[in-house]
């Protein structure tokens, strides 16, 4: 090899070093990508704010959007001093939970904590939902963060995330798409590689993400029907999966009762697979989401997963709340075929409040108001 060669070697070994070095400086200073994950850890930002800025979702939506957490990371208002002096109510889930679009004040999760104030001045509910969180997410955060605040409740409202999630099996124990624990390793000392390995994430969630974004006004969207033969058999395959999903219900419930803290089942909505829409007329359960998935079939398949809560709920003599029944399938409550519209979080707090407070007032008489 030739000393010009070498030196050229050299030249473009330093400038990858420097490049990457200099990479990391900079987002320790300043990361346009934050996440609540480190590595396998999730981790909770304090204090964090950010407004957005709606250009892009229609319909009944604010065009500021305020997002805030407050100083334990979660959204919603400041913890009381002692929560044992509280009824103290945590929200879990995905972005159903999270919803991040909507501006602080309006998320079911307010409006949940404003209608129990009325008759549970004592009473406090945070909103610890993170987008693409299944039930796999949900434990890690309950084990490692949640079950140190010792809540009263916490409510779960699942199923969605977890739909045909052939990824989350035993061996995915440490929240990753990757099973090197060199990467995770070094993901825990590196902003650089953390923030790579989560753009990957999120890069395999959007992939296989068939709900998230997808407007009912898209244009070009021809309708795809599906045999009922072809969805029926689309069903079994599943059966596995809900298995396992079933699991971890139990798992959180293992793990709340552990931590005496009173676990609650919420089943997640959608306004596709019923007959016609009833703000627009037109027909959802022929709405394709992908070449292979419609509304019919989405619907199907979140049934699956909805009834299994439910059913894990009764085998533990939980309380459950089958909000999938509850809200009326229409798209005046939705901005795409999962997350809710403001007019969606006000009547999904209004159900949820309606359902809960009656099982409150008895396993909870003495934050009633006198």
């Amino acid at each position: 090899m030739s000393p010009k060669t070498k030196k050229k070697i050299g030249y473009w070994v330093f400038l990858f070093f420097f490049t990457l070095i200099a990479a990391e400086i900079m987002l320790r200073i300043y990361n346009p990508f934050p996440s609540s994950i480190v590595g396998d850890k999730i981790i909770l930002t304090p204090n964090y704010s950010k407004v957005y800025k709606n250009n892009a979702i229609p319909g009944d939506m604010d065009e500021t959007i305020v997002y805030k957490r407050n100083t334990i990371g979660l959204r919603g208002p400041e913890p009381p001093d002692t929560f044992k002096n509280y009824l103290t109510i945590i929200a879990i889930g995905g972005s159903t939970t999270e919803c991040t679009y909507i501006t602080e004040g309006k998320t079911w999760e307010d409006i949940l904590g404003k209608g129990l104030s009325r008759d549970f001045p004592r009473s406090w509910v945070n909103n610890a939902g993170f987008s693409g969180h299944s039930t796999f997410g949900h434990t890690i955060l309950l084990r490692d963060y949640i079950a140190g605040l010792k809540p009263s409740i916490c409510l779960f409202l699942v199923g969605a995330n977890d739909l045909d999630r052939k990824d989350l099996g035993p061996a995915d124990g440490k929240f990753t798409k990757t099973e090197k624990k060199w990467v995770l390793s070094l993901a825990r000392k590196s902003v650089l590689v953390n923030t790579l390995l989560n753009l990957y994430r999120n890069h395999l969630a959007k992939e296989r993400n068939l709900t998230n974004g997808k407007s009912f006004s898209a244009p070009n969207n021809k309708p795809l029907n599906i045999p009922d033969a072809g969805i029926q058999s689309k069903l079994q395959l599943q059966q596995p999966l809900v298995k396992a999903y079933a699991s971890r219900l139990e798992e959180l419930i293992r793990l709340c009762w552990e931590n005496k803290i009173d676990p609650i089942f919420i089943t997640q909505p959608t306004p596709v697979g019923g007959t016609s829409d009833s703000l627009t007329t037109n027909d959802l359960r022929t709405f394709r989401m992908s070449e292979e998935m419609n509304g019919k079939l989405y619907w199907k398949y979140l049934e699956l997963y909805n009834a299994e809560t439910i059913k894990v709920a009764k085998q533990h003599g939980l309380f459950a709340i089958d909000l999938a029944g509850e809200l009326p399938k229409s798209t005046a409550y939705f901005y795409d075929l999962i997350h809710y519209n403001i007019a969606g979080n006000r009547k999904v707090g209004e159900i949820i409040r309606a359902k809960l407070e009656p099982y409150l007032q008895k396993k909870y008489p003495q934050f009633l108001s006198k």
